[in-house]
């Protein structure tokens, strides 16, 4: 009786996994929807490869050769139709096929394999590309020297990677984000980095590589089957399936299908075949959360599948494959088997081996073999992989839950299969080879061969992955499901049948057949190379797989073609892969465009300068002194707030209308603040400036980063640090002699003719589409996936820090309620902003910069060299004044030194960039330099020649010069182009947020110091018996820390050289402080890793 209620009882545990033939037929028809939609919607699915069926399924005999997966690098030799007689691996299974006949026609040379570490996918990508790049390098070595290769010759390689990418060209792929562990969480140029890493890994007498084909490891898989399969007018290679650590298919669909964001731009077609509406291979990436809908709609996510998915590295990433595919697989039996004995057989989780309570503790390796004979060889299994003397308190294993583990395994794998074949049914009728829906009477159209006898196609599906080889009957189950859908769809004389057939060490061999397919058959754009059809081609193919836990790791393949031409010849052609930065199109074009943000750039940088000298004379015209501070505040506030909505918003309409109107606004601010009639009215056209100034500046770097290629970058970067310290410095100077000669009115209107011409010339200069990342999408359209609420909280919670923050302790005091709400408001909307940029699509501020090495570090690097370089010009000009008794002019004189020293350092680095090719350098010069000037400022004294207090200025001037253009090329080389917009507004957000708390948090030492260092060091003198010493004493300190002029107003003597005194010592307080901020940021860069910048076009 117990044996009974036991098995009623996991039955009914198990029914939230159930799958039989009529929900697996009608989930079959639901993914044909499904990948119909995704295919004509998802940008992220569905990924086109411009590789064409023509050259997929050549009418050709096959080509001959040789090419060259844990990562594995050798050589492959493609044997056409000849029988592989010699050794070496074949490819795929050696077993009669009913379907469709898989020779063993090729087969691999000088092959070697590695396992990849966590650490490696752990660290960011220049790390794991260049170990790629170093184990490639290693068989290159043993292939030049094995077949005599030339070295001095570019040696084209094809690539193939598990990744999803999105790919215009077959030499070009943008690696999406990743999860599985890897850090790979930003799009990033494949070819880039396996390059770079290859270059920074081989010795100077390997050749160097060139990127010749790129495939996904699902097309690679598709690529191989096809070339060894021999079809016929009944048996039909239809697409590629991989089930091993992931899950995804490749199938050739119809271009038409596709949404026109995502068409490749140019597809290899052979001579005779005609481009319209061809057939393209289509990397399905059918894992991702595109296909949910439909598995929810059949109740096929249980409970566990959700916890294990809430519990990923990306949460409602890829349900599909959590389903049916990788360590995914044993990691849901394990949750199920806590929840079972738990709760149906009360057993306490902490009495269990430790073991099986760790993530991933259960793994598909041993589910795939659990199998009975009996129920005690399951026992010795479980207490040989779990034993129970581990367990805290006392556990048996039983024969009750080895069976129950058993009939979950079962069930877990039951339902992958049945998905699996639900989604190739599908898929193969969205390629239109299978007509799920129509009539009998058209599905049995053409199934009739010509002696009258019914014709069955026989589409065979190339599988390979360790899951739906090893795992339980997946297989067999899988097939079982294919005929039972067909059945159902079609009855008892079906028109075809759909056939599993082995597939194995596709992506090496993908890649190594594509290649020189491709490059000797006619295409629609030119080849680099032209083969020699009679020669022997030598191809080195290099895979790499994943290394993650469970039954066989996915592909990251790839494979390098290399011609042994003694005859042959090789033409160059122009490339047509160069990118298309308008420098490289069209230099007259560019050179107008950019000379006209450059005058842009020099305006607004002016503008923001020319209050320092000229604000008494406005101020006193409108009789309004006391709000002289607001006339820089109202500036500042907008020109830092408004930035990362301006960026953002370039990504959705464009980079030309933002900066149009960001231009226009000041235009028409400057003509605002010339014409202004009274104080409050001069104050509005200041902040109205700062949103036309702040959003031109933000907006003109964007524009140049779209226009240069970053390997040119830097140079460029040194002509804007060389227009920007022109500017400030000719603001600051020439703004009050302005305001005298001219009057103030003037030195605005001055400006609006350049700025009207610098807006004219952008508008017809600029692209129209530049930077609009979809082309086709309506402005209402493109509205709706703008981040609005993130806008409105970012913009408040910085409005109100700069508000609070620059009022604060200097026109208010700290404890005045506009200080205090300010501030109160900026802490409940940025943790708020916070959580809303952590939900949205596409935010304004993506929180992956924030807290992600490299960008994070990067970020926050700059965010505190922002913050030192204000509390040091805050500070100096008080020491020279307070300290040494300067007088204003003077002191500031003596800045001109840090200025100058910052310009021309800063101008330098950029070319050095450019030069060096390097990026880190700069950084860690920067915080190095930073770090030694506070300590040389907090050392200054009394006493010194003049020349020592300036060369205390210098260091960290020169950090200053290093840092700024350092960072800004780092972050853009550590983010995708199409990332850059978001991520320069980001980073000039932080740097402007720097500059704000550098001053507040230094004042506030300071003045907190100066207190105590007056009431300890001021000493009272001799007053009249009616007078108060204490009262006395705190006007004095009153009055000195209100203004550094009541200082050298006092008497010489005791007195003055007291409060001389205190000054130092709360001067010198305030740069000890900056030291440790210093200190920080030189251990924020130290782990940084940058790529190298590639050779300079």
């Amino acid at each position: 009786m117990k044996d009974t209620d036991t098995h009623s009882d996991i039955e009914d545990f198990l029914k939230p996994l159930h799958i039989d033939e009529a929900k697996a037929h009608a989930l079959a028809h639901e993914f044909y929807l499904a990948f119909q939609h995704l295919s004509a919607n998802s940008l992220d699915q569905f990924l086109p490869t411009p590789i064409s069926e023509s050259i997929l399924r050549p009418t050709e005999g096959r080509e001959k050769g040789r090419g060259g997966t844990n990562l594995r690098v050798g050589f492959i030799e493609l044997l056409g139709n000849d029988k592989n007689d010699n050794d070496g691996h074949s490819n795929g299974s050696q077993e009669e096929d009913p379907g469709l006949q898989v020779t063993p026609n090729l087969r691999r040379l000088l092959e070697k394999s590695w396992p990849i570490s966590d650490v490696l996918k752990s660290e960011n990508a220049d790390s794991l590309f260049k170990w790629i790049g170093s184990c490639i390098a290693e068989v290159v070595r043993d292939g030049c020297e094995t077949f005599s290769l030339p070295r001095d010759q570019e040696l084209p390689m094809g690539v193939t990677f598990s990744f999803p990418m999105v790919q215009e060209t077959l030499t070009e792929a943008t690696l999406m984000a990743m999860g599985k562990g890897f850090a790979i969480t930003s799009r990033l140029q494949l070819g880039t980095h396996l390059i770079n890493g290859y270059e920074k890994s081989k010795a100077s007498d390997l050749p160097p590589i060139k990127i010749a084909a790129i495939l996904n490891d699902s097309v690679a898989t598709l690529v191989s089957f096809i070339y060894q399969s021999k079809e016929d007018s009944s048996h039909k290679a239809a697409m590629g399936l991989i089930c091993g650590t992931g899950s995804n298919a490749t199938i050739p669909l119809k271009r038409s299908t596709l949404h026109k964001n995502k068409q490749p731009g140019r597809v290899k077609v052979l001579a005779e075949d005609s481009a319209d509406d061809l057939r393209i291979a289509v990397n399905t990436e059918w894992s991702i959360n595109g296909t949910a809908p439909a598995l929810r709609k059949f109740g096929l996510v249980s409970k566990w599948d959700t916890r294990l998915d809430n519990e990923g590295e990306a949460p409602g990433f890829q349900p599909l494959e959590y389903l049916t595919a990788g360590r995914y697989l044993g990691e849901l039996g394990r949750l199920m088997l806590l929840d079972y004995l738990e709760h149906h057989m009360s057993i306490r989780t902490d009495t269990l081996p430790p073991r099986l309570l760790t993530r991933f503790g259960l793994t598909t390796t041993f589910l795939s073999h659990f199998k009975p004979p009996d129920a005690g060889v399951l026992v010795e299994k479980l207490e040989a992989e779990f034993p129970h003397s581990t367990a805290t308190a006392p556990f048996q294993w039983t024969e009750e839950i080895a069976t129950v583990l058993f009939q979950i395994t079962k069930v877990i794998e039951f339902r992958a299969a049945g998905i699996v074949a639900a989604a190739v049914v599908g898929l193969l009728a969205c390629a239109e080879d299978i007509p799920l829906g129509q009539p009998l009477q058209d599905k049995t159209k053409g199934c009739t061969a010509e002696n009258g006898q019914r014709r069955i196609m026989n589409l065979i599906v190339g599988y390979t992955g360790g899951c739906i080889v090893h795992f339980q009957d997946y297989l067999e189950d899988c097939q079982k499901f294919l005929d039972l859908i067909i059945q159902a769809e079609f009855g008892d004389h079906a028109p075809l049948r759909v056939v599993m057939s082995p597939c194995h060490d596709g992506g090496i061999t993908g890649a190594g057949v594509l290649i020189p397919r491709g490059a000797s058959e006619s295409d629609d754009y030119d080849s680099e190379y032209d083969l020699d059809a009679n020669e022997s081609d030598l191809l080195i193919a290099r895979s790499f797989t994943s290394g993650a836990s469970g039954l066989a790791p996915e592909s990251l393949e790839s494979a390098m073609l290399r011609g042994r031409r003694s005859r042959s010849t090789m033409r160059r052609r122009p490339s047509m892969e160069a990118p298309t930065y308008l420098i490289d199109t069209d230099r007259r074009r560019f050179w107008i465009v950019f000379a006209s943000i450059m005058m842009t750039h020099f305006i607004a940088c002016f503008d923001g300068t020319i209050m320092a000298s000229s604000h008494p004379v406005i101020t006193s015209y409108f009789r309004s002194s006391n709000s002289a501070s607001w006339l820089s505040t109202a500036f500042l506030l907008t020109s830092t707030a408004f930035q990362p909505v301006v960026g953002r918003l370039s990504d959705t309409l464009g980079r030309k209308p933002p900066y149009l109107a960001t231009v226009a606004v000041f235009a028409v601010a400057t003509v605002w603040c010339a014409l202004a009639t009274s104080m409050t009215g001069f104050i509005l056209a200041r902040a109205v400036c700062g949103l036309g100034a702040g959003g031109s500046l933000g907006m003109g770097s964007i524009i140049i980063s779209d226009l240069v290629p970053i390997e040119r970058r830097g140079s460029y970067q040194s002509y804007v640090n060389v227009v920007y310290g022109l500017a400030s410095a000719s603001g600051a100077a020439l703004g009050g002699l302005m305001a005298d000669k001219l009057g103030w009115r003037w030195e605005f209107g001055i400006q609006v003719f350049p700025i009207v011409l610098c807006l004219v010339v952008a508008f017809f200069g600029i692209p129209r589409e530049l930077g609009l990342q979809d082309k086709h999408q309506s402005f209402a359209q493109a509205m709706k996936k703008f981040d609005f609420k993130g806008s409105v909280l970012l913009t408040t919670s910085t409005t109100f820090l700069i508000l609070g923050l620059n009022l604060g302790g200097n026109v208010l005091p700290w404890s005045h309620p506009f200080v205090i709400v300010s501030l109160v408001i900026f802490g409940v909307c940025f943790p708020t902003c916070l959580y809303v940029e952590s939900k949205h699509e596409r935010p304004i501020m993506p929180l992956v910069l924030l807290h992600q090495s490299p960008r994070a570090n990067i970020i926050f690097s700059n965010f505190i060299a922002s913050f030192l370089l204000n509390a040091i010009l805050f500070n100096t000009p008080l020491f020279f004044q307070a300290v040494l008794l300067t007088s204003a002019t003077t002191s500031g004189l003596y800045l001109v030194v840090p200025v100058a020293t910052a310009s021309t350092a800063g101008t330098l680095t950029g070319f050095l960039i450019s030069y060096t090719r390097r990026l880190k350098w700069p950084l860690t010069l920067g915080t190095l330099f930073y770090l030694a000037g506070t300590a040389l400022l907090a050392s200054m004294r009394r006493g010194w020649p003049l020349a020592a207090y300036l060369l205390c200025l210098v260091p960290a001037s020169v950090g200053q010069g290093f840092q700024f253009p350092g960072t800004f090329l780092a972050v853009l080389a550590a983010s995708e182009h199409r990332e850059q917009a978001v991520v320069t507004s980001t980073l000039v957000l932080w740097r402007a947020l720097g500059s704000v708390l550098g001053v507040a948090f230094s004042s506030l030492v300071l003045q907190n110091a100066l207190l105590r260092y007056l009431l300890r060091y001021v000493t009272v003198p001799a007053l009249p018996d009616a007078a108060d010493p204490d009262a006395w004493r705190r006007a004095l300190v009153d009055r000195v820390r209100e203004s550094v002029e009541a200082v050298a107003r006092l008497p010489d003597g005791i007195l003055k050289d007291q409060v001389v005194a205190s000054y130092e010592a709360a001067v010198r307080l305030t740069f000890l402080s900056l030291v440790a901020f210093a200190a920080v940021s030189c251990l924020l860069i130290v782990p940084v890793k940058l790529p190298r910048l590639g050779a300079r076009k």
